[in-house]
């Protein structure tokens, strides 16, 4: 359902939150419907209507849970020089065989989709030629790809996290997330920056 809803063009937040609200609407209103059809004592009653009412939410929580950094845009400004390229707006700091890394371009995707004037490139510390080019295979041309040497300053901005976001704008790093912390309202922040 979300991914129906970002395709009709909600925000990443929206398209997350109001299935949530849609499925609780959906059980009070069958338990509103049922309520006076239910030939049982009141007690009996209660417990069936209450049942009614939290069951659509719970099959649907079992399915697609909500995690804690879902609605998180927990990203930190970067008060450090780096020596990254500028000439994009989203840089993935990621490693070769990270398998979160190799996961975060499912979402570089749908930012991209979001967003088609946003550039995204993935560094791939300490990465060899051939991680490079696996990464733009698996990319589809959503974003470029290239490796790059760790350094201290970087390791200090990403906190030793990888895959780590970088927002870049207007030629300099405004804002850096990790995994755990880019979620939804973070890609709607990097799909409004860029313009």
């Amino acid at each position: 359902m979300e991914e129906l809803l970002n395709y009709i063009g909600l925000s990443f937040t929206a398209s997350k939150f109001l299935p949530y609200f849609l499925i609780v609407f959906l059980g009070l209103f069958f338990s509103k419907l049922l309520y006076r059809h239910i030939s049982a004592s009141k007690i009996i009653r209660n417990i069936f209507i209450t049942l009614i009412t939290i069951l659509p939410f719970g099959i649907y929580f079992a399915i697609n849970p909500i995690f804690q950094g879902d609605f998180s845009n927990e990203g930190v400004l970067i008060k450090k020089k780096l020596e990254l390229p500028k000439n994009n707006d989203l840089l993935i700091i990621a490693l070769a065989d990270c398998p979160y890394c190799i996961q975060s371009q499912e979402t570089v995707k749908l930012i991209h989709q979001k967003n088609t004037k946003i550039k995204a490139e993935y560094l791939i510390v300490n990465g060899t030629k051939q991680d490079s080019i696996r990464y733009a295979r698996m990319l589809n041309g959503f974003a470029s790809c290239r490796t790059i040497k760790n350094s201290v300053p970087l390791i200090q901005t990403i906190q030793g996290s990888f895959p780590s976001f970088i927002l870049v704008q207007n030629s300099t790093f405004k804002k850096v997330w990790n995994n755990n912390t880019f979620s939804v309202r973070a890609w709607d922040e990097v799909v409004s920056c860029i313009e």
